[in-house]
């Protein structure tokens, strides 16, 4: 019988990757189902009455719709978690981690997308420089921000599930240096050594987007000389 849960996501979209590990980690059985880009599926008329902003990822629960990944995890650690530590009740450890998955949001999936947008949507025959620089930039940021093993507290939050799965996939666009950002580095270390399903969801994933990138800039190329 099938979960009342439904994902709606891709493969590779980083805020899916956090519902599927936050699910993993809460024991939740949900039912998955890919969401074709390419074909504007998320443009269907069923996709837009539960989401109007025609995002990935969505879930359904119990016929309910929510999406945005960052309001999925709080909503599916606040039902179903049985106790509080990805979302501790405190207000300023949620204060806190509500911080990092506003940068998360605003800072580390955009720079994502800007920097792949080119290539799989308009043809660019490689990824332009100054996006590779704003990837660098959140690089810095970060580097400077980490203070402790996990982002806030001394456990694993929501915080470390959002942040690192767009991190995964950032670093197969472009690549962390360890000698420029050694506590970053050190951080994503320790959340393969931690993190659950870490290797499916991210380590894989990091492959394959180096895979896929070379692919379509190879492909772009060949378009772009005949």
């Amino acid at each position: 019988m099938s979960s009342k849960i439904v994902l709606y996501t891709t493969r590779r979209t980083p805020g899916g990757r956090a519902v599927q590990i936050t699910s993993h980690i809460l024991g939740l059985n949900v039912d998955l189902k890919y969401v074709d880009l390419s074909k504007k599926e998320q443009m269907s008329e069923d996709y837009l009455k539960m989401n109007p902003f025609h995002t990935v990822p969505t879930i359904t629960d119990a016929g309910v719709p929510v999406y945005d990944s960052h309001a999925i995890l709080v909503y599916l650690v606040s039902k179903y978690g049985k106790d509080d530590s990805l979302y501790p009740k405190d207000l300023v450890t949620q204060a806190r981690i509500n911080a990092w998955l506003h940068f998360d949001s605003s800072i580390l999936f955009p720079r994502l997308r800007g920097a792949l947008e080119p290539v799989f949507y308009f043809g660019a025959t490689e990824i332009p420089q100054a996006r590779l620089e704003a990837i660098e930039k959140a690089y810095e940021l970060l580097e400077g921000a980490l203070k402790s093993d996990f982002l806030v507290g001394d456990s694993m939050t929501l915080a470390d599930i959002s942040v690192t799965t767009s991190l995964a996939s950032l670093n197969g666009v472009f690549p962390m240096c360890e000698g420029k950002f050694p506590k970053l580095c050190t951080f994503m270390k320790r959340m393969e050594q931690t993190m659950p399903c870490y290797k499916e969801y991210n380590a894989d994933v990091l492959e394959e987007t180096k895979v896929f990138l070379k692919q379509k800039l190879d492909e772009n190329n060949k378009k772009s000389k005949q």
